[in-house]
């Protein structure tokens, strides 16, 4: 039985993880999905590990609804710490009952028996038993025990061959949603406002259907698309609707205030203070921007429906299909293809909801893709973050007072930018377990927005607030939530403490913390980025943050040309995840966070004017090119001998801003504390405009 619900989250069985094969494989069933983040890679290794066989033989089927056990979503950075978790317990556990069944093969007992490479051999005679002639047949099942003995983390080697995924995608074998060819299969295009939340006044319905190709304009409430033979004759029909739109419903919340620490006494400590500094900060909406776009095929039938998709939430996109099409959960089938990089943006399933709308209502398979527009215009933005934070230094220059107050908007796994009491989205609703945090929607925003919020310093006494307030474009969780732009605010500050203290920045950070492992990495970029004995012809800045469970230090240096134009030239990266299940890949994802939180910093910004989006192009919104990339990034890994993993691909982008911004102030004097450090930012800071 594979479980089909958050029922599942309250036992967990080893034949609902694991199959044995005939031929000797191992098979790895999860619902989470790998888009980018190397779960293809790591996974195997975590069945290897604890099975006491090679990677290569373990295949991993991720986020098909019809055979994995059900999943919230893939995000958070969880997925190792997590589902990997859940996946070396299940080996574990199989491990146990493989060695059970050989010793009443082979005689005597699990202690006289020895595993290799899925054989397992009896140390005395060498006699043996391949765990396909244990199995043979007969599953290994049953409820995993929460006490499972799992083997000691093996030293994790570089080399490793490549998997067959890897391989696909390397050769363009790979087949991705938008691949997908289906008979009789049509194409959709819906109608999307620059305005979020704009509603829908009139449309020029017969131009629309009159034009060659066109079979269908279907209007449900607000919901507007065309259904066509070829993709162009789609786009075409949707330009001739002539849309008019009347504004957004004014929003009927004020959003959501949240105390995330609230210490007696804070007020008088910063009062007495000898010295004391107030800054204020801001991110903007920065959007997802996904260089491959959003694409679903849908084919609803009756009695049927099947789904293909980029999604980060395979189960919600079926429990939202099902909704769509009045069918049972058992007769919706989603179905994952390989995705671009979405990091946040695949939580909304846009173009796959809206292929099954209009699927249901031609009775065609129907796939629709979005184009840059789209994504620009409707997809889901990082909310924009105003942060007021005030402190106080005694005569040592030791923190003895905190203050802080964060403006921000709702991030959610859905991208609806909504307050407090509005609709939910049944996408959202559906299989989310009860109680706990996600069981109240307030909490679920405070826990995003606010992750980060509380500096993992000691800050003496400290009050730290959030205030959630509805914003005017759409919003949604991009990676690390809340994090990145809160952090952004707090190691700006933080530097700014540490020369008003006239001390130096990593000394300062830690002077403040007797936590062993944020030590440990901030001495040891401090150490690999020659912080003290380095030539200040460029700038240097440091920034940190424990994400989770794990901890990042960055040192990155930066040259700045006197039209404010920033360079970053190098970065130091010293990261402590736990356990390190793939050093390669635990490398490459440190890399892309810090060039993804890099461009954010130097160039990304939503074109809007009041509520409405402006951009449509790469040229409206531009990312970082290869040209931008910092000539090194240098990682190490401190976690040592640590049992667990932890998340690794989201935390390293956390302290880049922050990093980049200290820099930038040890370069010219210039301290900028609004994103993007675009050369005329750089140049009003120099002329002390805030």
């Amino acid at each position: 039985r594979h479980p089909r619900g958050p029922e599942s989250l309250a036992m967990s069985r080893d034949e609902e993880r694991l199959r044995f094969e005939s031929d000797g494989t191992v098979t790895a069933l999860s619902g989470k999905v790998d888009y980018g983040q190397g779960l293809r890679a790591a996974y195997p290794r975590i069945v290897a590990e604890e099975l006491g066989i090679s990677p290569c033989r373990v295949r991993v089927v991720f986020g098909d609804t019809d055979v994995v056990p059900w999943d919230m979503g893939t995000f958070g950075s969880m997925s190792v710490e997590m589902d990997g978790l859940e996946l070396r317990r299940a080996a574990a556990f199989a491990r146990g009952e493989l060695l059970a069944r050989a010793a009443a093969t082979l005689g005597g007992t699990a202690a006289d028996l020895e595993v290799g490479d899925g054989i397992v051999r009896c140390k005395a005679d060498r006699r043996a038993v391949s765990f396909a002639e244990l199995v043979g047949g007969t599953p290994v099942t049953g409820v995993i025990p929460e006490d499972v003995k799992l083997a000691a983390p093996t030293p994790a080697s570089d080399d490793s061959q490549l998997d067959a995924g890897a391989r696909e995608l390397v050769t363009g074998r790979a087949e991705f949603a938008g691949d997908v060819r289906l008979p009789g299969m049509l194409h959709g295009a819906v109608l999307h406002p620059a305005v979020c939340g704009a509603r829908l006044r009139s449309i020029d319905r017969e131009a629309a259907i009159s034009l060659p190709g066109v079979v269908a304009v279907v209007r449900e409430g607000e919901f507007m698309g065309v259904v066509a033979k070829q993709h162009a004759q789609a786009l075409a029909a949707l330009r001739a609707l002539h849309p008019a739109w009347d504004p957004p419903t004014p929003q009927s919340s004020d959003g959501v205030d949240a105390a995330l620490r609230t210490d007696p006494g804070t007020k008088a400590a910063l009062a007495r203070a000898p010295t004391r500094l107030y800054k204020r900060y801001y991110t903007p909406h920065v959007a997802a921007a996904p260089i491959g776009p959003s694409v679903g095929v849908a084919d609803v039938r009756p009695g049927e429906a099947v789904v293909y998709g980029s999604t980060q939430v395979p189960f919600r996109v079926r429990d939202e299909v099902a909704r769509i099409a009045g069918l049972p959960l058992n007769q919706v089938h989603f179905k994952p293809k390989a995705m671009s990089g979405g990091f946040g943006r695949h939580g909304s399933s846009d173009a796959a909801i809206e292929a099954a709308r209009l699927s249901k209502a031609v009775g065609h398979p129907v796939r629709v893709q979005w184009g840059r527009a789209d994504e620009l215009q409707a997809g889901p933005n990082r909310p924009e973050m105003t942060a007021e934070i005030e402190a106080a230094l005694d005569q040592s220059g030791k923190i003895v007072g905190w203050r802080s107050e964060i403006w921000t908007n709702s991030y959610s796994y859905d991208g609806a930018a909504r307050p407090e009491g509005g609709a939910q989205p049944a996408a959202s609703r559906a299989g989310r377990p009860a109680g706990g945090p996600w069981s109240s929607p307030s909490q679920m925003m405070a826990m995003f927005a606010g992750r980060n919020a509380i500096p993992p310093y000691e800050l003496g006494l400290a009050d730290i607030s959030l205030h959630i307030v509805p914003a005017k474009v759409r919003t949604g969780a991009l990676r690390s939530l809340g994090a990145s732009p809160n952090v952004f605010a707090i190691e700006s500050f933080m530097d700014e403490l540490a020369h008003a203290a006239k001390q130096d920045p990593i000394a300062f950070r830690l002077a403040h913390t007797t936590d062993p492992r944020l030590r440990r990495v901030l001495e040891a970029a401090r150490e690999r980025s020659g912080w003290t004995s380095a030539a200040r012809g460029r700038g240097f800045g440091v920034a940190c943050a424990v994400y989770r469970q794990t901890y990042v230090a960055e040192v990155a240096q930066v040259s700045v040309e006197p039209s404010g134009t920033v360079r970053l030239e190098r970065v130091w990266c010293a990261v402590d995840p736990g356990h390190v299940v793939h050093p390669d890949g635990a490398r490459s994802q440190v890399e892309g966070a810090v060039q993804m939180a890099a461009s954010w910093t130097l160039l990304e910004e939503l074109p809007r004017r009041e509520g409405e989006v402006t951009g449509s192009t790469w040229e409206d919104y531009p990312i970082a090119t290869f040209k931008d990339a910092p000539h090194a990034i240098d990682i190490v890994f401190t976690g040592g001998d640590a049992p667990a993993s932890f998340g690794l691909g989201e935390p390293p982008a956390v302290p880049v801003a922050p990093a980049i911004a200290n820099a930038i102030f040890d370069a010219c004097g210039a301290r900028v504390r609004r994103l993007p450090f675009r050369p005329d930012a750089v140049r009003r800071a120099l002329a002390g405009e805030e």
